[in-house]
């Protein structure tokens, strides 16, 4: 989904495939499928079937195809565009990271008990004024479920004008949030680490295509 007179690409949540989602919405464009990834998890998994212990299920996705995807499958769909990730310090705050050659971040909150599912989110940085219905509120750490039909409707009524800034574009969210400045943005994933364990991934070009290797900050 691209809201209607903005440059902001927003994908909303479908399934399990909140990796998807934040691959495409930090990159802003739709590079990757549901099939994309599936290939990229069969592949990870064919190379190194013994990371998958005696039961034999692919680790890097969920069994039935819904998506649930883990951090190497977004690691090599970065690398087919040329972009590799950096794992951020949380003991480092990020308003004192140079962000200038990040594409963007991506964000996974990590479950806290068994039976509750992680989740991938992206944040990107837009250099100009954005005008988009306003998202007047976020619940940190359980990101809000998309609004109904109607109150989605009525959203679009109450436009707002940000930027430049940071923006939120969570696919659980029905409208992309901004943030603001670094400092903000800093402020933010403070606050969500409160309650959460909490993964910053920054997004940046490959020094050299041909090399595939991760780093961290």
């Amino acid at each position: 989904m691209k809201l209607r007179d903005s440059p902001i690409y927003h994908e909303r949540q479908s399934f399990w495939l909140c990796a998807k989602h934040s691959l495409n919405n930090v990159l802003q464009q739709e590079l990757f499928t549901h099939a994309d990834l599936e290939r990229i998890a069969t592949y990870l998994h064919e190379q190194h079937p013994e990371e998958s212990g005696w039961l034999k299920f692919n680790s890097h996705k969920n069994f039935l195809g819904f998506g649930d995807y883990d951090v190497n499958v977004i690691t090599a769909a970065l690398h087919e565009h040329s972009y590799d990730l950096l794992w951020h310090d949380n003991r480092t705050p990020l308003d004192t990271v140079d962000l200038t050659a990040c594409a963007g971040l991506i964000v996974h909150i990590q479950p806290t008990w068994f039976f509750r599912r992680g989740h991938w989110f992206a944040i990107k940085h837009f250099n100009h004024p954005i005008t988009v219905p306003e998202v007047k509120e976020t619940f940190v750490g359980q990101p809000r479920a998309a609004r109904n039909d109607n109150d989605a409707e009525d959203a679009e009524h109450q436009e707002v004008t940000r930027g430049p800034g940071f923006w939120n574009l969570d696919s659980k969210l029905a409208f992309p949030e901004f943030l603001g400045s670094q400092r903000k943005l800093d402020r933010f994933l403070t606050d969500l680490r409160k309650k959460n364990r909490v993964h910053v991934l920054l997004i940046v070009p490959m020094k050299t295509p041909s090399t595939s290797s991760s780093s961290s900050i």
